[in-house]
């Protein structure tokens, strides 16, 4: 498919519904003030905190509600780290919360790490639809919050990330989300009309971003913090939605190493698009980082293009520009002739690592 403007055909490309799961975002995140209310009748009321910092538990779309946390945190003062892989990273204490987050509530990676903060003594919750996970909160007196079953866990952000930033609130250790969460609600229905499937891509920003990355390596430049995450997101989303490959690094950080790689292979980077994702929140020396490794890097790619992250409020930029990245992958995968929503090569890899190996 070459055209992304027929959303009849849109439609019959996408027989699992992954355009309607991206769509369901705004719908996740007006959910937050039940999931609260939920939490504080299954679990008492919110606790008095006094966390050193959080540990987030998680792996893929199950984690990627921990990076937009960590963002929204820092401005309160509370410092999240999203960890990704078994067991638990060195020098976890008691004074430490951990939340455990894997929609299937199956990841072995996840699990891993549960099982390994029992002999901790830190604070442990929950969140997945089920399986193994709920049973281990269950039976470890875990606060657990269930979400919604029956979506990809990439397009489950909403009902993660509600269920994260409800359990932080109660908590104790940040303040209520729901007044952040609800404009974000606005902001992203807002922007249906800018990214969803009727717009017409000569009016449509997601559309023209998926344009812009069709055939090409897209690598992604970002500063810390806001952008980083998006950046993370949108490497996810290309990956699994249009099953294609691309990259994403932090400045300053590049600016020190991998602008180096781009001085040989000049027939791979004629094939790159140079994406510069900016916040207004960068700072000054940032801003000029990426105006000059623009200045740079730009001749040598195949094309390079700015993205500022839409939006007013902090969490409102952060979902915004996520939701650009999600929009964007979606078409991508339409215009790269593949199925936005099966994961075959994810399946096989837990289905040969599930089978007996010889001792």
């Amino acid at each position: 498919m070459t055209g992304l403007d027929d959303v009849q055909h849109l439609k019959l490309a996408d027989p699992s519904g992954m355009l309607a799961m991206v769509a369901g975002l705004p719908d996740q995140l007006a959910r937050a003030a039940a999931a609260r209310d939920a939490l504080r009748q299954s679990a008492g009321p919110v606790h008095g905190g006094g966390f050193r910092s959080v540990l987030v538990c998680g792996m893929g779309g199950s984690a990627i509600g921990g990076d937009v946390a960590a963002v929204w945190a820092a401005p309160h003062g509370v410092r999240v780290v999203v960890h990704r892989g078994y067991g638990l990273p060195a020098g976890v204490t008691g004074d430490d919360l951990l939340v455990f987050s894997s929609y299937s509530g199956d990841t072995a990676e996840t699990l891993s790490a549960f099982d390994a903060a029992g002999a901790h003594g830190a604070a442990r919750r929950c969140i997945a639809t089920g399986g193994a996970l709920a049973r281990r909160a269950t039976e470890a007196g875990a606060p657990y919050l269930a979400m919604p079953g029956g979506l990809q866990p990439r397009a489950a952000l909403g009902h993660s990330l509600v269920a994260l930033l409800t359990q932080l609130h109660h908590a104790g250790v940040v303040p209520d989300p729901v007044p952040d969460l609800e404009r974000a609600t606005a902001w992203l229905q807002h922007l249906t009309a800018e990214y969803g499937p009727q717009v017409p891509e000569a009016e449509n920003p997601a559309k023209q971003l998926a344009r812009s990355w069709h055939g090409m390596l897209p690598v992604i430049y970002t500063g810390p913090g806001l952008a980083s995450a998006a950046g993370v997101r949108w490497r996810g989303q290309i990956n699994e939605n249009a099953k294609s490959l691309a990259m994403t690094s932090c400045l300053p950080e590049l600016d020190h190493n991998e602008i180096m790689g781009w001085s040989a292979l000049p027939e791979i980077r004629r094939a790159i698009t140079l994406v510069f994702l900016r916040d207004r929140d960068d700072s000054v020396a940032i801003a000029l980082r990426m105006q000059v490794t623009a200045e740079i890097l730009g001749p040598r790619a195949g094309h390079m293009l700015w993205i500022d992250t839409p939006g007013e409020g902090l969490l409102e930029r952060l979902l915004g520009t996520l939701w650009l990245g999600d929009w964007a992958s979606l078409y991508l995968a339409f215009l790269n002739g593949v199925d936005p929503t099966p994961v075959a090569e994810i399946q096989e890899l837990k289905r040969r690592l599930a089978e007996p190996r010889p001792a």
